[in-house]
């Protein structure tokens, strides 16, 4: 029943996450060289990746009922609009820190409409034994933007010598996504499909609502665990290169370039974590969520506090091992987590979980992402904001060990 057009519905929705996501990245590389143009510290700069991650959040919660009310479509489009637009009006608008900010929380806005497809994607397109796989795929393509990101960024950078200049050039993706999502994803899902899964849903997970969903323990376990989640993931993506980056005592003073190309360890290996991840959660596990979450912590706990003792950032062979491991770990877990939503609620709200899930969750990112900015301008170091990913995600293993299947 499931047709072959599936693979031409996750290409789509992994082109438009790619691309918000080097939107979001873009600042991290040459964040010093913005708080200079704008005239602000380096607290005061963390804040603009702060406002991106937590317009993400509120979006996140209700954009996945725009995604099953609307269709695909509308919800990926809408979203890339978000992203897009103002990056690509940077040039022109990108002269005052409110302004700069005020469009950072529009482009934020763009993963709450986007990510919220991935689950009705995944339900209504492809047989469960490739949700985890197929999941892996679209989650990780937010490693593959970053990874695009943190690259590109401090090269265009250099050729350009504007920071708005190159926000404006990495926006060009967004607009081929439009496209492509305009013209491939309003096909809609085969009407058998829809029927069958809809017939196993109620009978494996019963009839509900997003009302009585907010009131089981496995939706507050699962999404206080996923705070802990977003909190390593956001901070690692954002503030490790600006840490590398930034003049010692503040940083380890391996300037934008430097710090760009070491940093591409952290997004690149989330690439193959979510891959991975997905075949892991598929093949070894056979539908169980909790080994890889239980790992992801372990592994991005451990070794993002290791980065920040001097017989690691001194040797790069070592910094460079412990961010490949602490960039594996949270996002390993994301391919489990995702098909555990899929697979616990029915599909008339697994697009709002989905948002719910990461949407909530992503107030951790701001919220790490916020405490860190203060911690840095008031110590002038990165020291303890990077410590804190270590400790949510200690947080986060001992929240799993709560997380327990829907049972009806």
């Amino acid at each position: 029943m499931y047709s072959s057009y599936r693979w031409v519905m996750r290409s789509a929705t992994c082109l438009a996450v790619m691309s918000i996501y080097i939107d979001m990245i873009a600042y991290a590389p040459i964040l010093g060289e913005i708080a200079k143009n704008l005239q602000v510290d380096m607290g005061a700069a963390t804040n603009l990746m702060m406002g991106f991650v937590l317009a993400t959040a509120c979006v996140l919660i209700w954009g996945g009922a725009v995604a099953d009310k609307y269709g695909v479509t509308f919800a990926q489009v809408l979203g890339l609009l978000c992203a897009t637009v103002p990056a690509t009006l940077m040039p022109w608008i990108g002269q005052s820190y409110g302004t700069v900010f005020i469009s950072r929380l529009i482009q934020g806005a763009s993963v709450g409409f986007v990510f919220a497809t991935i689950g009705p994607v995944m339900a209504l397109w492809f047989p469960p034994k490739e949700q985890g796989i197929a999941g892996g795929l679209m989650i990780g393509s937010l490693a593959v933007g970053s990874a695009i990101g943190v690259v590109t960024s401090p090269a265009v950078y250099g050729a350009t010598g504007s920071w708005q200049t190159t926000v404006a050039i990495l926006s060009l993706l967004g607009w081929v996504s439009i496209i492509f999502s305009l013209i491939v994803t309003r096909r809609p899902p085969s009407p058998q499909v829809v029927e069958a899964v809809m017939q196993v849903m109620q009978s494996a997970v019963g009839k509900l609502t997003f009302g009585q969903a907010l009131k089981l323990p496995v939706t507050w376990v699962g999404s206080f665990m996923m705070v802990c989640n977003a909190w390593g993931l956001y901070c690692l993506y954002n503030l490790v290169p600006p840490y590398l980056a930034a003049p010692a005592p503040m940083g380890v003073g391996l300037g934008p370039t430097k710090a760009g190309a070491l940093s591409l360890a952290v997004t690149v290996i989330g690439i193959f974590a979510m891959i991975i991840g997905g075949v892991f959660f598929d093949k070894v596990t056979k539908g169980k969520a909790k080994p890889a979450i239980v790992i992801g912590f372990i592994l991005t706990g451990i070794f993002t506090y290791l980065i920040l003792t001097p017989g690691v950032y001194s040797n790069t062979a070592l910094l460079v091992l412990s961010l490949l491991i602490a960039g594996w770990g949270v996002p390993f877990q994301n391919p489990s987590v995702s098909a555990f939503i899929a697979m616990n609620y029915p599909p008339n709200i697994v697009g709002s979980m989905v948002g719910w899930w990461f949407g909530f969750a992503t107030f951790g990112g701001a919220l790490g992402l916020y405490l860190g900015g203060k911690s840095i301008g008031a110590t002038g170091s990165f020291h303890t904001a990077i410590t804190m990913i270590s400790l949510a995600c200690l947080a986060g293993l001992i929240l799993s060990f709560f997380l327990k299947p829907r049972r009806v």
